[in-house]
């Protein structure tokens, strides 16, 4: 992207000491949706509003979650970055919540291509029209927990959403701009605990790499199967355990991650 100063200052005032570099690879990597949705991405786009005319919800969701399959390839072309999953991801098709740590801005493209599934997200999305369109169009669902009543009505559609999809969850609940894995809030883990909900875990790892360099990066993935909540007593002892399992594979992951960008080098 062209030097602006004004948008270089607005960078400045958003990402908490990050570089300008970076701030202008996510604004770019983030315009060019627009660009891909009427370009490359379009017959996604196409097909998957006739399947919302058509009424068929299952078969628009599909089509917009093959549709970020466009973008995450545009990423990985335009930062020349090596993609690497570890091991087969076999993501539940329904019934489960994916935690999955959540890094930077950068990880969202990636998560979409290598998991394919809807989010559960926080309100905050709301503020982005584009992004919250894409995110509902795919199945995506926003958790409200400004007020009891609203919380028992995203539990609700929660449940209602698993009998026939899985959703991506970050328990961290924020960018955390660290390759380390951060405590586990308690909402989500809660939730899963009380409602019996079976929880896949996946690890990304290298996705900070872009805070420092923007093109030649190395990112990987890790799938660390399904964990069932009625193992545990507690809640606490569910969050506990996840953290630990988190903690101690995403080192692994680093450091097979690690051996892989050196190898460019």
């Amino acid at each position: 992207m062209a030097k602006i100063p004004v948008v270089d200052d607005l960078i400045k005032k958003n990402l908490h000491g990050l570089s300008v570099h970076y701030g202008r690879l996510v604004m770019k990597v983030y315009l060019r949706i627009t660009l891909l949705v009427f370009g490359k991405a379009s017959p996604y786009l196409i097909r998957g509003i006739y399947r919302s005319v058509t009424g068929n919800k299952e078969a628009r969701i599909k089509e917009f979650l093959e549709g970020t399959k466009i973008w995450a390839e545009d990423v990985l072309k335009i930062t020349k970055t090596k993609l690497i999953v570890f091991n087969q991801i076999d993501v539940p098709q329904k019934g489960h919540m994916i935690f999955l740590n959540h890094v930077n801005e950068m990880d969202f493209p990636y998560d979409c291509y290598v998991i394919r599934k809807p989010f559960l997200a926080n309100q905050v999305i709301k503020k982005a029209w584009f992004a919250y369109w894409w995110m509902v169009a795919m199945g995506s669902q926003v958790f409200d927990n400004s007020k009891a009543m609203s919380v028992a009505v995203s539990v609700k559609n929660l449940i209602e959403g698993l009998k026939t999809t899985s959703y991506i969850v970050y328990p961290e609940g924020k960018n955390t701009y660290s390759e380390e894995i951060l405590p586990l809030k308690k909402g989500m883990v809660k939730i899963a605990f009380d409602q019996k909900i079976p929880v896949f875990v996946a690890l990304k790892s290298g996705v900070t790499t872009y805070q420092n360099y923007q093109k030649g990066n190395v990112v990987g993935y890790l799938g660390l199967g399904s964990h069932d909540p009625t193992d545990f007593s507690s809640w606490e002892e569910f969050q506990t355990y996840l953290y630990n399992l988190m903690h101690t594979k995403k080192l692994e992951l680093d450091a097979l991650t690690e051996q892989e960008r050196t190898k460019l080098n």
